[in-house]
């Protein structure tokens, strides 16, 4: 592919431009990794689950061989996403036939943060060290729980403390990385304002956190008012911000709802008859609320160090078998800036023009 049209190279005194990948990709996509990105991520492979599913067992073959292409080719990582209350294996939060008490899930904390510091401090140059913590709703009354943080079993064991815990024993490992809370739906004013909550109790609690990383999955046309007063929100909070898992699904083009569609939803019928034969205009579609975030995101490129896309091109996506009845035909959504056949959209020659 022709320099330029490197995405990486057109964005360099802009912000990286990343992408989050699995193995499964470092031949797949190998052109692409090479030529359109400066920053790569794990999709999975370093969250606890897959990194040690037992305690003192790590399995670290799968992240180390996207964090030797890295290496080879200069490329630093954002690694994502150790402490998560997806992917956690049950024995983080037990010991024997009890639940573990809070002091014996902070030293686990503290040892595994240890281990994959030691292993990828050399090519890592942020870590997501708390993802997803606060919850999308407001608690049912009477429920006695929180109405900032998930009600998790973490929360459940260790109230909110074993976010600070984390974040001190990145610090401790970590010194030289930058640290971020990252988390979704992050432009709803009311889950912004429980994620301005949790970020300053982190700072009351003496923790460093450099930074927010902003998802960015769209399933629904995106609100750009509440994009641009989110990024000044956290920026305000004197955080350095990251768009860390950006796609635009099908779902954004024709979902007339503003929230995601779900199996069972009046909308979701009608949803599914068109995603299955969306036309070339709803395809392309996509290319333009791409352009129109890019341009958004070159506004605050003060504070924005980096945009990472969830996937490197079409082909593979989470996103195929996201949010859909288990019985429903799979579902291609088209999200991501590189087609099915690795081919940049018409969104990435305009977003490369953008910026000459």
């Amino acid at each position: 592919m022709s320099e330029i049209l490197s995405l990486a190279k057109a964005y360099e005194s802009y912000f990286k431009i990343g992408a989050a990948f699995s193995p499964n990709s470092l031949e797949i996509h190998k052109d692409l990794l090479r030529t359109q990105f400066n920053s790569f991520t794990c999709e999975n492979q370093m969250k606890y689950e897959p990194a040690e599913p037992l305690p003192g067992e790590f399995h670290f073959a799968p992240a180390d061989s996207i964090a030797n292409l890295a290496r080879e080719l200069g490329i630093k990582m954002r690694a994502h996403a150790p402490v998560w209350h997806t992917q956690t294996p049950d024995w983080m939060y037990q010991d024997g036939e009890q639940d573990a008490d809070p002091e014996l899930i902070y030293q686990r904390i503290d040892e595994h943060t240890k281990m994959m510091a030691a292993r990828y401090n050399d090519v890592v140059y942020c870590w997501d060290v708390v993802n997803e913590a606060t919850r999308d709703d407001a608690p049912a009354e009477g429920s006695g729980e929180s109405d900032v943080y998930r009600n998790s079993r973490y929360f459940q064991l260790c109230g909110s403390e074993f976010i600070t815990r984390a974040f001190k024993s990145m610090d401790k490992y970590s010194p030289d990385a930058q640290l971020f809370y990252n988390d979704y739906n992050e432009c709803f004013p009311e889950k912004r304002e429980r994620i301005v909550k949790l970020i300053r109790k982190l700072q009351e609690d003496g923790c460093r956190v450099d930074g927010f990383g902003m998802q960015q999955h769209y399933f629904f046309a995106p609100n750009y008012d509440e994009l641009k007063r989110s990024i000044e929100t956290y920026a305000g909070l004197g955080l350095r911000l990251h768009v860390t898992e950006l796609d635009v699904s099908l779902m954004a083009v024709l979902n007339p709802t503003g929230d995601r569609i779900r199996p069972g939803d009046a909308a979701y019928d009608a949803y599914l008859k068109a995603a299955l034969n969306p036309t070339p205009e709803q395809i392309n579609a996509i290319s333009e609320i791409y352009e129109k975030l890019f341009e958004i995101y070159r506004q605050y490129k003060d504070v924005i160090d980096c945009v990472t896309t969830w996937g490197v091109a079409d082909d593979i996506t989470w996103l195929d078998r996201f949010g859909t009845d288990p019985n429903a035909p799979k579902i291609k959504q088209y999200p991501l800036l590189f087609d099915m056949n690795h081919q940049p959209k018409p969104c990435v020659a305009q977003m490369i023009d953008a910026v000459k």
